[in-house]
């Protein structure tokens, strides 16, 4: 296996432990330092912990939440993925102000990774569709009103 083919493996893997609710190889997957560069990340530390807390927040929010890799390609250290998220607003999103309301989300995101020589995540972008999302739980209209 290449490094590429690991390195997109461990994007794969990282997914699946998400879906799974599945914590305990994380240390296989990310560096504890990682370095995260998106929207509001800077709120929870970006180690095990806080991505598990950030994880298991998400499942409060939205419990039926599924998320599916539906593109991924890498080179050299760096992994691309774009990501569809679903899931049904029962459990509200008070860090946003928002209460359940049993609204739908379908979203999707594109996130890079660059990867270490051993193959752990060390730094994420990531880009979320975050207009669709608010629109999608009733926290902000459509443009012109819709």
């Amino acid at each position: 296996m290449s490094d590429v083919e690991r390195n997109i493996d461990v994007v794969r893997r990282l997914e699946d432990a998400y879906n799974r609710r599945e914590y305990s190889h994380l240390g296989e997957l990310i560096r504890d330092d990682l370095i995260a560069h998106t929207p509001g990340s800077e709120q929870v530390p970006q180690n095990h912990e806080g991505l598990t807390a950030n994880n298991e927040g998400a499942y409060s929010a939205f419990p039926d939440k599924r998320t599916e890799i539906l593109d991924v390609f890498g080179e050299g250290d760096r992994v691309v993925a774009r990501i569809h998220n679903t899931g049904t607003n029962t459990g509200g999103l008070p860090w946003l102000g928002i209460p359940a309301n049993d609204a739908k989300v379908d979203l999707e995101w594109v996130q890079i990774s660059r990867h270490e020589a051993d193959g752990k995540i060390a730094e994420t972008w990531t880009q979320m569709e975050v207009p669709k999302l608010m629109m999608q739980l009733g926290a902000m209209q459509a443009p012109g009103g819709m």
